[in-house]
Formats: structure tokens, C-alpha cells, sequence
């Protein structure tokens, strides 16, 4: 996701209301399990997927050496999940609690 999309997402989102909101980030989120599921199955295929293609068309070309088809597995998984993390921070910027808010409920305060 580029700084244009952030903006728009963001933007968008502020003139929402919550179902709306919830309508935006069940349309907009990967499908983690898929993703994963295609670069097991197709050394690649979920960076193709997600829109990187020539890393996954990289990863397509080496697979055969097996150590880079295993990182395209991890790697996809690991990219939906934080474009679905950075998709929740802007769609819902005043109600994710900070990294302070969570500290002080671990320790109590």
C-alpha cells in the first residue's frame, strides 16, 4: 500500500460511519489463509496475488532451490497480515489503543 492509498483509505474513513467502517475493512482486507494456501500450492503465487509481482515471479523462478519457495510462504503470510494491521490503524485511528495504553494495562495501572 502506497502513501496515496493511505491517504485515501484515511480520508475516506473519517466521513464514515461505523458500519460503514466495518463494511470498508471487510472488503478491503487480504484473505490471509488464501494467500498462504496459494504459496504453498504455487511457489510465488501470493506475492503475485497481493500485487508484487516480480518478487513472486522471482520466487517462482528459484523455487526450486526450496529455501526461497519457503520464505514466499512466510513472506505472504507475513505481508497480508501486516497490510490488514496497517488497514485497521486507518480505518480506526481514535480507537487503537497506543503501545503506552497497552503497557499500562499489562502492569496494572
Amino acid at each position: 500500500m502506497d502513501e496515496s492509498d493511505r491517504t485515501r483509505i484515511s480520508d475516506a474513513a473519517l466521513s464514515m460511519d461505523q458500519g460503514e467502517r466495518i463494511l470498508l475493512y471487510e472488503v478491503m482486507k487480504k484473505k490471509v489463509g488464501l494467500i498462504t494456501l496459494i504459496s504453498i500450492f504455487i511457489p510465488g503465487g501470493g506475492q503475485i496475488y497481493q500485487g508484487s509481482y516480480l518478487k513472486g515471479i522471482l520466487i517462482l523462478l528459484l523455487a526450486w532451490l526450496i529455501l526461497p519457495w519457503l520464505y514466499g510462504i512466510y513472506d505472504a503470510h507475513t505481508g497480508a497480515s501486516r497490510f490488514n494491521r496497517e488497514l485497521l490503524k486507518l480505518i480506526y485511528p481514535e480507537s487503537m489503543p497506543t503501545r503506552a495504553d497497552s503497557l499500562r494495562v499489562a502492569v496494572g495501572e
